[in-house]
């Protein structure tokens, strides 16, 4: 019977020369189901004063328009409960995508809610 614990997880990835990077995190272990209630980034460094910096948030199978979850222009640090109700089963991602961030430094995913383990 599976058992319901709390949900903390992060992954980081180190913007590249334009402020560009995807950060991902998902269930793992065979039988472990997500249930994400929010996600929140943060990023060192300060807002780029040209062009138009983006966060995008994806849960699923990969990055597209069906898995799409929010965005902000705030790459730096911003929270978001748009997740809340999604399930991630083994294989499935949440997927942090800055374009337009501060160049090379590093941004964090983070997810909290709920998971069930077996």
């Amino acid at each position: 019977m599976a058992r319901t614990v709390s949900l903390a997880a992060s992954a980081s990835v180190v913007l590249d020369s334009n402020g560009d990077g995807t950060a991902e995190v998902g269930p793992a272990v065979p039988g472990e189901v997500w249930e994400p209630g929010s996600t929140s980034i943060t990023c060192g460094g300060s807002i780029p004063t040209t062009g138009t910096p983006t966060l995008f948030i994806y849960a699923g199978n990969g990055i597209s328009n069906s898995t799409f979850i929010d965005s902000t222009y705030n790459v730096t640090g911003a929270s978001s409960s748009m997740i809340a109700g999604k399930r991630l089963y083994p294989g499935q991602q949440v997927f942090a995508v800055w374009t337009g961030g501060p160049p090379n430094e590093t941004a964090t995913l983070a997810v909290n809610g709920t998971r069930s383990v077996p």
